[in-house]
């Protein structure tokens, strides 16, 4: 995960273990039976969880009983497709009960499970070594073992932006139909992240950091320079997750208000013009330029059709995503800090101890 020239070399041996398996629309497919629970990282991450338990996602289930959701499933059929987004799917094999909302197993996968990434994470070389006594060559071989096992961390940028839009922007066409929203169309990773659902306290517990601070510390990873790749990942996967809901719908409903100029179309069309328009002509970058050129063909106007192109670009945008988080160097898209600081306005209130 290379976020600067100075990034060290501990690095490259993460990009080597294959993505999280996803639905057609986006969503991460993952074993409920393997979710431990928030409680299980509150040893360890007293503070995270103390932001989690303040923020609208810890709560996030109570929307499904609500009247409008309970009006939701009902023309729909039932609950069960709500908790992919406002809960943290579980079975009864889990180590916990009860409704729980969008924890931290939503977003970083879950753990448990005998081949499961959570005793792995937290074992820096033996019982009794302590995080600043790891190795270099104990910490490359603990990050590829958690990769491995499904593990999501904050360097995955790419990943967990899709992980967010894939429940920010609503791709169940049968659930759009039944009456929910589409998702929050002013949704964007950086003010959301900076926000109230900020949990920043891996090297300080009782600091709040701007950024993942285990990435300053391993890699010298600034705020400004993860920000800039934030922007630039947030719309291409903005751009994937929509074109990808558009290939796989029916045919017959390309004109429904969910699918048109309202709805997917026109918000890929608002992030392709926002990459190509203020990124593109700010930054020289390649993998910018190919995302660009993979969706300039489509016509996401009003009479969008071209559920095959679609598909093909959203593919490609996939891999460029990843390329791009793997490889562009943050130090060579300075020129976004006038757009960073135009979006970066905290979506509610950071927690702080």
């Amino acid at each position: 995960m290379i976020w600067s020239s100075a990034t060290l070399a501990v690095s490259d041996d993460e990009t080597d273990s294959p993505d999280p398996v996803r639905s057609s629309t986006g969503h991460l497919i993952t074993d409920p039976a393997k979710v431990m629970g928030a409680e299980s990282c509150k040893e360890c991450h007293k503070s995270e969880h103390a932001a989690w338990s303040a923020s609208m996602h810890a709560k996030n289930f109570e929307r499904i009983d609500s009247s409008s959701g309970k009006k939701i499933a009902a023309a729909y059929g039932n609950t069960k497709v709500c908790q992919n987004c406002h809960s943290t799917p579980h079975t009864e094999t889990a180590k916990f009960a009860g409704a729980v909302g969008v924890s931290c197993e939503s977003c970083h996968s879950p753990a448990g499970g005998d081949e499961g990434w959570f005793k792995i994470h937290s074992d820096y070389g033996g019982k009794d070594v302590k995080r600043e006594d790891e190795t270099e060559e104990h910490l490359k071989e603990r990050l590829a073992k958690c990769k491995a096992a499904g593990m999501v961390r904050p360097a995955d940028a790419n990943i967990l932006a899709k992980n967010c839009y894939s429940c920010h922007i609503i791709a169940d066409e049968k659930l759009l139909a039944a009456g929910h929203k589409t998702g929050q169309s002013s949704f964007d990773l950086i003010p959301w992240m900076q926000g109230e659902v900020r949990h920043n306290f891996q090297v300080d517990q009782s600091v709040n950091a701007d950024s993942p601070s285990l990435l300053m510390a391993r890699y010298g990873t600034t705020t400004a320079q993860r920000k800039r790749k934030l922007l630039v990942i947030g719309k291409i996967v903005e751009l994937e997750i929509c074109l990808r809901n558009l290939a796989s719908i029916d045919a017959a409903n390309l004109n429904e208000s969910y699918a048109g100029r309202r709805g997917w179309a026109g918000r890929a069309e608002d992030a392709y013009e926002y990459l190509d328009e203020e990124i593109g002509e700010a930054v020289d970058n390649d993998q910018i330029k190919a995302a660009l050129k993979a969706v300039k063909k489509i016509d996401l106007g009003r009479k969008f059709e071209d559920q095959p192109g679609a598909k093909a670009a959203a593919n490609q945008l996939s891999d460029i995503v990843k390329s791009f988080a793997e490889d562009a160097d943050a130090d060579d898209l300075a020129k976004l800090d006038k757009l960073v600081d135009d979006l970066d306005k905290p979506k509610g209130t950071p927690y702080t101890p």
